[in-house]
């Protein structure tokens, strides 16, 4: 099966772009490309210039599952990911606390993921993954196994973070309105094979007296262009899965 099929894509240095499409069209497998946990049969993927070859430390994954380990405390948890990169011992816990005070856990450094709500363990994932300072960070559909309030509440504390931080965020996604609400761009995909259908780019006001940017009528005009551009994959997509479940 080709899950991707001639996608050519540039991401600038610093730019939060999201990648959104049917269900099934290599999302996923983009992201795995892009973080080096699998090749491409043909093409090439640079960062900064270099074939990525690999998993590297200049790239940071935050996945849908919060891959957190059990018996580590969150600040043990962030800690962990500074073991990998060799900083040194005496160094890891304030650094370790600065990144979830970024996140908005200061004062759950002690709590084990099973004392964190849902939220609350993806923080620590997102924290874990920006302490050792990759130059990108890769998200694939970080927020979707959460309640609406606790996504919405999230997506406004990820661009909080981006822009203090300046980091190259690539977002996958299958929520129009979570592309729409984070991305500077947004990368349409085709269904399978996956294509680069049209990237849209996004600029939403800024939000006088703190108005949600969701409710104006500039965000309802991307949604509807991006669903536009999403339909007639969506039943394209549908139909591939009709036909697999009939041959299997």
């Amino acid at each position: 099966m080709t899950a991707l099929d001639g996608v050519d894509l540039a991401v600038a240095d610093g730019e939060f772009l999201v990648v959104v499409g049917p269900s099934g069209c290599g999302k996923s497998s983009l992201l795995d490309l892009l973080g080096g946990l699998s090749r491409p049969t043909s093409g090439r993927i640079l960062l900064d210039g270099s074939p990525v070859t690999g998993p590297g430390l200049d790239r940071g994954v935050v996945f849908q599952q919060y891959a957190l380990l059990p018996w580590r405390t969150a600040q043990g948890n962030v800690e962990f990911g500074l073991e990998a990169v060799g900083v040194p011992r005496r160094e890891r816990p304030a650094r370790a606390r600065e990144f979830l005070d970024l996140v908005g856990l200061g004062g759950f450094e002690r709590r084990h993921p099973h004392e964190l709500s849902g939220g609350m363990r993806q923080r620590v994932a997102i924290a874990r993954s920006l302490a050792y300072d990759p130059d990108v960070l890769l998200m694939d559909e970080p927020f979707a196994a959460l309640d609406a309030q606790t996504r919405e509440s999230l997506q406004d504390e990820l661009l909080r973070i981006w822009r203090r931080t300046g980091k190259t965020v690539v977002f996958i996604t299958h929520g129009i309105d979570e592309a729409v609400r984070l991305g500077q761009r947004v990368a349409v995909m085709t269904s399978r094979p996956g294509r680069v259908k049209e990237v849209v780019p996004i600029e939403l006001p800024a939000g006088a007296g703190g108005d949600d940017p969701r409710s104006t009528p500039e965000f309802a005009r991307y949604r509807h262009r991006i669903w536009s551009l999403l339909r007639d994959e969506v039943s394209v997509a549908q139909r591939q899965e009709r036909e697999g479940a009939v041959a299997a």
